[in-house]
């Protein structure tokens, strides 16, 4: 009989799937992340953590944005992988169609890997001529998450990820403390009541 909690098949390419630690996670780089997986193949995989905001500005890392709007822009840690590198997540801009390195991950969240390219979102001057609704949703990663080949296959075999559909509500979700938690809820079943009821539980 399977086990309730295993997930009886696995996608050959995880692509598109957030990769939610299990509880139990020892890496402290992981623990009680939501990875959204923007590529996986045998080549290896590449993701970005959605959920852990660091304690810096993109006017910390950038001194073109020494403003309002710049000392009020969260940074994100997308993993530890080298992190002096800049990426972003949006959502579907309504002023522009997205630029030609942007890469259409799920419904309504591209992945961006040249701040360059959306930098206008955060200069003063176009942000004030934009009308509400046409601002996209935006976070900025330091750092992405990197697995080798067959690395992710053997973490997976470990129990170390629970796979679940990546949704725009939880990759842009307003409470990034929260992040892990709400995707376990949005997974749905047994691991609503883990998420609901204790701060600390083994999903194995």
């Amino acid at each position: 009989m399977e086990d309730e909690l295993s997930e009886p098949t696995k996608p050959e390419s995880l692509k598109g799937r957030f990769l939610i630690s299990e509880a139990n996670m020892a890496d402290p780089n992981f623990r009680q992340t939501v990875v959204l997986m923007i590529e996986h193949n045998e080549e290896g995989a590449f993701g970005l953590v959605v959920n852990r905001r660091s304690s810096l500005t993109l006017a910390d890392i950038l001194p073109d944005f020494q403003t309002d709007l710049g000392r009020r822009t969260p940074i994100y840690v997308g993993g530890p992988v080298q992190q002096e590198f800049l990426f972003a997540m949006h959502s579907t801009p309504h002023d522009a169609a997205p630029s030609q390195t942007a890469l259409s991950v799920v419904d309504d969240v591209f992945f961006e890997p040249g701040f360059r390219n959306i930098d206008r979102y955060f200069k003063e001057d176009y942000v004030s001529g934009l009308a509400p609704d046409d601002m996209p949703r935006l976070h900025l990663f330091l750092g992405y998450s990197g697995w080798g080949p067959g690395q992710l296959e053997r973490e997976m075999k470990d129990g170390s990820w629970i796979i679940h559909p990546a949704s725009s509500q939880i990759v842009f979700h307003p409470d990034p403390e929260d992040g892990w938690y709400a995707a376990l809820r949005e997974k749905g079943g047994i691991y609503r009541v883990f998420a609901n009821t204790n701060p600390d539980p083994s999903l194995n």
